[in-house]
């Protein structure tokens, strides 16, 4: 799907106007809601890091189910979990059956920008089908961060979507809350020039 930044730029007015039509709602949910929550090849699962505990779930499900590793990406400090993102899906890992060889940990990342950088550089042509995974409304900037960086035809990528209850799937577009996170969503993909 072509998408233009008028396009885009046309999204965040509605959102910030609260004039949503049918269109404009379909179109959101194919930028934002059409990545699969599976994948069918996969060498390395890559979790870029949250304070959400679905993209670790959905993360350790995959490592799980093909016997692969993880590797978990992210270096920001959790006040109210008094944890580091890698900590936090670290343990989580490791009590859900990974075991410690499985994960390989980046701790310095504390955007999506240095997650890409940072965990690229790990894998370094180590795997060749790695399965991405973040929040389904993250995916989006994410997919044309690693286009524009050129990764996208370097490696076979699967983009997988966690949905978190902030931004529910079906419904969100009935979600204060939910609404601002798509905006900024967009915002980032017309401020970082990504489109």
């Amino acid at each position: 799907m072509m998408i233009m930044r008028e396009d885009i730029k046309k999204l965040i007015t509605k959102l910030d106007d609260d004039n949503l039509g049918k269109n404009d709602i379909e179109l959101i949910n194919k930028l934002m809601f059409s990545f699969p929550s599976f994948c069918e090849k996969v060498d390395l699962v890559l979790v870029l890091g949250s304070s959400s505990i679905k993209r670790i779930e959905k993360a350790v499900e995959i490592a799980l189910q093909y016997q692969v590793p993880i590797l978990i990406s992210g270096g920001n400090y959790l006040k109210k979990e008094d944890l580091y993102e890698y900590e936090k899906y670290y343990i989580y890992s490791i009590c859900h059956g990974l075991k410690e060889d499985d994960v390989i940990l980046e701790k310095n990342s504390t955007n999506t920008l240095e997650n890409i950088i940072n965990s690229f550089n790990m894998i370094n042509n180590n795997y060749t089908n790695i399965a991405i995974v973040s929040s389904s409304q993250h995916l989006l900037r994410v997919k044309l961060m690693l286009t524009t960086m050129g990764i996208v035809n370097k490696y076979n990528l699967s983009f997988v979507a966690s949905y978190a209850k902030l931004v529910p799937k079906d419904d969100w577009n009935k979600e204060k809350r939910a609404k601002e996170i798509i905006r900024g969503e967009l915002e980032r993909v017309i401020n970082y020039n990504l489109i």
